[in-house]
């Protein structure tokens, strides 16, 4: 502590030292950069503008426009816009007058497909004065849906408040018919004989003995408390003019349980205006109900589900990472602190402590390149499966002693896997790596995916020291793999016996089309 205060001439090796942090820091940065723009949720372009080709794609631009990013990264924008199009032109004009722009535009994606977007386009340039372009993305198909439901429910709704349409609109009650709680009803007032709908005795729990049943009769179903003034109500209405008849009441169903109903009705009028004929439905709001509260009820159960799975899936990845981090790099980092530790307490060794300091701090940062690798699957998005099974194979090969061999996946049976299939398949292959090297002492490993009649098949076998299937089958790390395989129809099968290896086979059925 006492030489910071001590008046010395700069040593160069701290000069070198900063500025070696400098650049260290930019270098950090721009990858922080670059994974942001990689990792953004708005697609996202950079193209040169002289010349319009395209020299930066993230993974939303990708899946928008239907690219591989090796794909967009040999298109200029000509190939997802209509260039001649007014509306691009106008951007073009309005982004060089201003410095960007934004409008509402149609993208050509894969095979042609015209895609509605808003487009946004901002100009730049680096340090060489280079003009580019930075365009995002935003898919306005979801915001058109929203729309047009907003449309057809402000419809639904003014067709519901219209008591002339509903009065002269025979549709609305054929389609009441088809609701799982409602009761056509025909009342002759003449002859005081209502008739019910098919599936009165399913609601209400009412076996009809003939087609007609009289009002008089039926009435008395109404909870004595609601029916007398209902039969008010119906008198009212009757020396009105009204076309359209609305109550609520209670209804006393067979079992003793009591229905909460509504019933509407348009009344039909002979020329004097007297009410002749009613017709209607009967809707019963207690069942509709109760099968709202159960639906809630399986939705609550269902989200919670789903909540829990995820959360253990999020827990097992942050304790694979914590663990890795903790038993792994934390011990890389705390040697290279001792070492810088050391440098300050003994100058005239630093440069020899500052060296192992760097060492390993560069092995530390290697480990977690190794640890990202595990979590970001740029490699099957950009250059398919069978190259992510390579990085994979060297990757382990470079750090355990195990021979690995893989050869390879044919093209063919690769394009017809879907990239959903594919990380599926490929978080399978990565989960049995980590159980071989961790478990296994294997020194051999043998991995396949091939087509075999209607199925693909992943195998991956070891020669290690194997174990009793019937106990090691509740593991965390195999039941992954089996739940993984059952996501897309799949079955997953571990055939080992102690000192005798392991070999899992993962079969799929083959997609169709």
């Amino acid at each position: 502590m006492n030489s910071l205060n001590m008046k010395k001439k700069p040593d160069a090796r701290k000069k070198n030292s900063t500025a070696s942090i400098s650049n260290e820091e930019l270098t950090i940065s721009g990858n922080l950069l670059q994974r942001a723009f990689d990792n953004s949720l708005v697609a996202n372009i950079i193209s040169i503008v002289d010349n319009d080709r395209i020299i930066r794609a993230n993974r939303s631009a990708c899946k928008l426009l239907g690219y591989s990013k090796k794909q967009l990264l040999m298109m200029k924008r000509a190939d997802i816009f209509k260039v001649s199009e007014s509306g691009y032109k106008n951007m073009l004009k309005q982004r060089k007058d201003k410095g960007g722009a934004r409008a509402d535009l149609f993208i050509m994606r894969k095979n042609d497909l015209l895609w509605p977007c808003e487009i946004t386009s901002v100009l730049f340039k680096d340090k060489d004065e280079v003009g580019y372009s930075i365009t995002s993305f935003v898919d306005r198909r979801e915001r058109m849906s929203a729309q047009r439901k907003i449309d057809v429910e402000n419809k639904r709704v003014t067709q519901s408040l219209s008591d002339d349409l509903l009065s002269e609109n025979n549709d609305w009650i054929m389609s009441i018919a088809k609701s799982s709680y409602d009761v056509i009803w025909d009342w002759d007032i003449l002859t005081d004989l209502i008739s019910f709908g098919k599936n009165y005795e399913k609601i209400f729990g009412y076996e009809l003995t003939g087609s007609t049943i009289s009002f008089a009769k039926w009435v008395n179903l109404v909870i004595p408390k609601e029916r007398r003034e209902m039969k008010r109500r119906l008198r009212k209405i009757f020396k009105s003019r009204k076309n359209v008849w609305n109550d609520t009441f209670q209804f006393l169903c067979p079992d003793g349980s009591i229905s909460q109903v509504i019933s509407r009705a348009n009344i039909i009028r002979d020329d004097q205006g007297k009410a002749i004929r009613m017709i209607g439905v009967i809707h019963d709001l207690s069942k509709m109900h109760k099968l709202e509260g159960q639906l809630q009820q399986e939705a609550r159960r269902s989200e919670m589900e789903m909540v829990e799975a995820v959360e253990v899936a999020k827990e097992m990845e942050r304790s694979d990472i914590g663990r890795e981090l903790h038993d792994n790099v934390n011990q890389l980092l705390g040697a290279s602190m001792l070492y810088l530790d050391m440098a300050r307490a003994d100058i005239k060794n630093g440069d020899i402590y500052l060296k192992h300091s760097a060492e390993y701090i560069l092995t530390a940062i290697e480990a977690i390149r190794k640890l990202s690798k595990g979590l970001i699957t740029d490699t099957i998005d950009d250059f398919g499966l069978s190259e992510a099974v390579k990085v994979v194979v060297r990757d382990t090969m470079e750090s355990n002693l195990a021979k690995i061999h893989f050869r390879g996946i044919d093209d063919t049976l690769q394009d017809s896997m879907n990239n959903k299939f594919k990380l599926n398949m490929f978080r399978i292959l990565q989960e049995q790596m980590r159980n071989i090297i961790k478990h296994a002492e294997a020194s051999v490993i043998d991995i396949s995916i091939v087509k075999k009649g209607p199925q693909i098949i992943l195998s991956i076998a070891d020669n290690g020291v194997g174990f009793d299937c019937g106990k090691k089958l509740a593991g965390i790390g195999m039941t992954n793999i089996i739940s993984r395989a059952k996501r897309f129809n799949g079955n997953a099968s571990f055939i080992s016996k102690p000192g005798q290896g392991c070999r899992l086979l993962v079969s799929f059925p083959f997609p169709e089309g």
